[in-house]
């Protein structure tokens, strides 16, 4: 396994489905896999309290990991893991107090029976503090623009897909995503709209995991 010495993308990554507002009790892959519904390119900012405070600076990693998830979306099966992440992000940006731009991949393998599910991912995100402490409870407005989500087979069929263009006003409290307004959804977006619920309801199929 290779990391760069900036930052462990699944550290980053376990902070999806709270960023979001998403529910708990989804896929165990989703606190490994960068390819949740407004990307990897969000996890970065409730992963990394006080960002928005910082000066203007620019850092980018890669991470090209393997993991594995021994209950998948509750299942009881294990799926075999593995990713190549490559996020670059600024503090204070001019169109906002921190920008991350996200592209990757990842690959879900049921070892069981082979089958095999792709996810890609590319795309910016801006976040602007409205109010508040950065580093403490405050509502921010995220921007999200691009691929955050795309799932398809080995094969080539399309699983799910969320493209275009979101607007969040999120309320965090405690270092938790307490309110999360969609303001603008230019989509598709099938699993935000799902409340992040699409995601266990199609993949287990799909890897061959019987119910």
């Amino acid at each position: 396994m290779r990391r760069t010495p900036f930052v462990d993308i699944r550290r980053i990554a376990r902070q999806v489905r709270r960023y979001t507002g998403a529910s708990q009790s989804g896929a165990g892959v989703r606190r490994l896999t960068a390819a949740s519904v407004v990307g990897v390119a969000l996890m970065a900012v409730v992963a990394a309290p006080g960002v928005l405070a910082a000066g203007q600076q620019h850092d980018h990693f890669r991470d090209v990991f393997t993991d594995v998830d021994d209950d998948f979306c509750g299942t009881g099966q294990r799926i075999d893991i593995a990713g190549n992440v490559l996020v670059n992000e600024w503090n204070a940006p001019h169109r906002g107090d921190f920008k991350t731009t996200a592209s990757g991949k990842v690959t879900l393998t049921n070892p069981l029976t082979g089958d095999t599910a792709v996810s890609r991912f590319a795309g910016p995100t801006w976040v602007v503090n409205i109010s508040g402490d950065p580093e403490g409870d405050h509502v921010q407005q995220v921007t999200v623009a691009g691929l955050p989500e795309l799932w398809k087979l080995a094969h080539g069929r399309v699983l799910i897909r969320d493209a275009g263009y979101v607007v969040l006003l999120q309320t965090i409290e405690d270092d938790e995503v307490v309110e999360n307004e969609v303001l603008i959804n230019k989509g598709p977006h099938p699993e935000l709209e799902s409340d992040f619920e699409l995601f266990c309801e199609v993949m287990p199929e799909a890897l061959g995991i019987e119910g």
